[in-house]
């Protein structure tokens, strides 16, 4: 297998992707980056996007987070010489968005973004297990599953319980 360094700049866009870190190294943060350059470069709409994780309290964290990232994108797109050039998340998603420039009006970027910030409901961020879940109700047809699987067993009360 080849390690190369992440760039979140840089990353490559296409083709399925691993990434390894370990806690407190920013994941969140490099998602919400990830999820901004596939909105701008890729123009993907935020339903075109699959995101996992493994708790319901990242998922809402991640959520939130990606929803203020592309709120600041907007702005960013909107009124360049507004970024502080300091700040890490302003830096990045203002040369994402100059990047993208050449195929694509900033106004037109600005308002792609706001959309998206808000619509990060219908954005497709989950648990694995969720994930599975919707999947196989999606596809009970094809799957021969039943639709309805009963419901979805709190994590935290199984826990307590055992």
């Amino acid at each position: 297998m080849n390690h190369q360094p992440f760039d979140l700049e840089t990353f490559p866009l296409d083709g399925m992707r691993l990434i390894e870190a370990s806690a407190g190294t920013g994941k969140t943060f490099s998602l919400a980056g990830l999820f901004l350059r596939l909105l701008v470069e890729k123009r993907l709409d935020v339903r075109d996007i699959l995101v996992m994780t493994f708790t319901r309290a990242a998922t809402q964290e991640l959520r939130e987070r990606i929803r203020t990232r592309l709120a600041l994108a907007a702005r960013i797109a909107a009124r360049p010489e507004d970024a502080d050039p300091d700040d890490v998340e302003q830096r990045i998603a203002a040369a994402i968005i100059a990047a993208a420039e050449a195929g694509e009006p900033r106004p037109s970027i600005a308002r792609r973004l706001r959309d998206a910030a808000a619509r990060m409901d219908d954005a497709a961020i989950s648990t694995i297990h969720g994930f599975a879940q919707q999947a196989a109700r999606e596809n009970a047809f094809d799957s021969g599953l039943p639709f309805d699987r009963g419901t979805q067993v709190d994590d935290a009360e199984v826990h307590r319980e055992a």
